[in-house]
């Protein structure tokens, strides 16, 4: 209900006497609902397995040093890019030093094709498990691919950023729905015991806990391309984060308490697996993770497309300004042939397991010398005030 209102109050504004105010509580809320829907979207496919697989009891200990670490990391980002007054991470780098630019941006252009692979090819593996197993993968990546691309290239950020408003009040409903019923038949002896027997931070030493991060650094670096007139406040993004931690609770302890930590370890898609159990003899929907599903297809299409606008970004920005309508297709094209070049399940898996270390290297160095960099200019314009 408080989406909807919200979503009223975006569409038509003209009860507010403050112009300004309105149009900045518009723009936080829209890029506080694209925060929302990049992390739902990659929550509910490996993040529950890998957690389960990285510690045998007390699993909300490595969910919450997750979430630790992804406030942590959004803190640092936010607070570096607070001193540039709303410049983009591209420009902040270039106008420092070209060649350190190259070298904070090549990993993270490498990063953002690479989720864009494993988000488009694990998906399409879903869906195919899921609904369309008489379907070749390839026709579900090229038109997942396709949407995306076209959503970008229409939209742009602006665009995104407005829609993802409209994915909130479409699906949010529907995906609260099915988060309170998959509490259907659990057993709540599962959940004990809440603190482990041995060592509680055994997970740091499991490589799923780190793999289990793409569910937190996915989704923070679009904060850094914003341009100043989708200005939001670090405030909004706080809540949001917050409002994302029941739901990484959630998607990794259903599967325990409907099935037991041994068989849920076991299952490929833990938390849809546990969904597709819901039987609801009132609604007209024979499987209820039809709506868990169309939700999340939603949602990992406006995510590649907001990746696919970031690395455009990179190269408009560093590089020349290059078209769009050259760019899309060629990231498309190159993404698509990657796809393909992957042949099951067990390489998708492995190529997340691959990406951990220059995930780790994104999302810790990209904020930390964003934030080096803004205190030497804090300081560089103390200093010139002071001879001034």
């Amino acid at each position: 209900m408080l989406t909807s209102l919200a979503f009223v109050h975006l569409m038509f504004p003209i009860y507010n006497l403050d112009a300004q105010k309105e149009n900045d509580m518009s723009k936080s809320l829209q890029v506080s609902s694209t925060y929302i829907i990049m992390h739902m979207g990659l929550i509910f496919f490996l993040y529950p397995l890998d957690v389960i697989e990285c510690a045998n009891e007390a699993h909300w200990i490595p969910v919450l040093a997750g979430y630790l670490f992804h406030i942590l990391m959004i803190y640092i980002y936010l607070k570096g890019l607070s001193y540039f007054k709303g410049e983009s991470i591209v420009n902040i780098l270039m106008k420092k030093n070209r060649w350190l630019a190259w070298l904070a941006l090549l990993p993270m252009l490498i990063y953002l094709m690479w989720i864009i692979v494993l988000c488009i090819r694990s998906l399409a593996e879903v869906i195919s498990i899921a609904f369309l197993s008489n379907t070749p993968l390839w026709i579900l990546m090229l038109l997942m691919l396709a949407i995306s691309g076209y959503m970008t290239i229409h939209g742009k950020i602006g665009g995104l950023l407005r829609l993802s408003v409209l994915f909130i009040v479409l699906f949010i409903g529907p995906m609260f729905f099915v988060l309170v019923s998959s509490f259907q038949n659990v057993d709540w002896h599962y959940l004990f015991p809440i603190w482990p027997a041995t060592n509680a931070l055994t997970f740091l030493s499991h490589p799923s806990f780190y793999k289990s991060l793409f569910a937190y650094t996915g989704g923070f670096l679009m904060l850094g391309f914003l341009p100043p007139k989708a200005a939001f406040t670090p405030k909004s993004i706080f809540w949001s984060s917050l409002l994302l931690l029941p739901i990484y609770l959630v998607s990794v302890y259903i599967p325990v308490l409907k099935l037991g930590e041994e068989t849920a370890r076991r299952l490929q898609f833990p938390y849809i697996f546990a969904v597709d159990t819901v039987e609801i003899n009132w609604l007209m929907f024979e499987r209820i993770n039809v709506f868990l599903l169309l939700s999340i297809v939603a949602f990992c299409m406006l995510f590649v497309a907001v990746t696919i606008w970031q690395v455009i970004c990179i190269f408009q920005q560093s590089i020349k300004n290059i078209s769009s309508n050259i760019l899309i297709p060629t990231i498309i094209f190159i993404t698509f042939i990657t796809c393909l070049t992957i042949p099951d399940w067990k390489e998708v898996d492995s190529f997340f397991q691959w990406n951990t270390g220059l995930r780790l290297y994104v999302a810790i160095t990209t904020p930390s010398l964003l934030l080096c960099l803004g205190l030497l200019h804090a300081r560089k314009m103390r200093l010139r005030l002071k001879s001034s």
